[in-house]
């Protein structure tokens, strides 16, 4: 009997983690996501690329533009409906690719940088802001450290980071947005390393928002469940990426 107890466990064993990584895997994936947020209109260009999705105002485009990061594994079209209502503001939106959906190695984040830098340089003139969610947060926080010049404001949502290095003496104006329900980047985390970010950092707290509300995907491992509308919550991250925008902006 041991030996076929031994395989019993062994398949179980198997079974159990393959269930898990579809369970993680699925939960990733991007869901409730509207029609048209991929889609041109008369109000925005989306032109999709090797490295992004390219979101373009056609009414009233203004001097500031954002560059966005996703979360670590999470389908950047989860992301989609945030940016093109910023598009939809004036703002030009760009949502960056991570190498295999997490920049996980050093080569990767060159990669990465690389196509971060190569945005920013087309378009001189620009104020370009960086944000990102989770670790495209954690990511853009990295890149501000050592790219600062390159960019004119930095927005951080959903992350514990920088947690070793510092950005205190970044002069450039920095935002961290956090949900309060947030289990997967707890808001008490965050505050331990605030000395690491600059004094003057605008923290913006939206109440009953989770993790995975600031994208459109199922689920995360760790998360608590939100008490307010995904809608809810996405028009507040909109509303603080628009002043970040806003803060770098001017008139062409």
């Amino acid at each position: 009997m041991r030996p076929k107890l031994k395989g019993i466990i062994r398949t179980v064993w198997i079974a159990s983690g393959i269930a898990a990584t579809a369970w993680l895997y699925v939960g990733f994936q991007a869901a409730g996501v509207p029609d048209d947020a991929v889609k041109s209109d008369r109000q925005t260009t989306v032109v999709a690329g090797p490295d992004g999705l390219d979101f373009r105002s056609l009414t009233n485009p203004k001097r500031s533009s954002l560059i966005f990061l996703p979360g670590g594994m999470v389908d950047p079209v989860a992301y989609a409906p945030l940016l093109k209502g910023i598009a939809g503001m004036g703002y030009r939106a760009h949502l960056l690719y991570l190498p295999l959906r997490c920049a996980c190695t050093d080569s990767q984040t060159r990669e990465l940088f690389e196509s971060i830098r190569r945005v920013v340089d087309s378009e001189p003139d620009t104020a370009w802001v960086l944000a990102g969610h989770s670790r495209g947060a954690m990511l853009s926080a990295r890149f501000a450290q050592e790219n600062q010049t390159r960019l004119a404001g930095l927005v951080l949502i959903a992350t514990t980071h920088p947690r070793d290095f510092t950005l205190a003496d970044l002069r450039i104006p920095v935002t961290k947005i956090f949900g309060t329900r947030d289990g997967v980047a707890p808001h008490n985390t965050m505050r331990q390393n605030s000395h690491l970010l600059p004094p003057n950092t605008a923290w913006v707290g939206i109440a009953g928002g989770n993790h995975v509300q600031f994208g459109y995907y199922r689920h995360q491992l760790g998360d608590n469940a939100a008490t307010i509308s995904r809608h809810e919550q996405q028009a507040a991250v909109r509303t603080e990426l628009a002043k970040a925008l806003e803060r770098v902006s001017a008139p062409k």
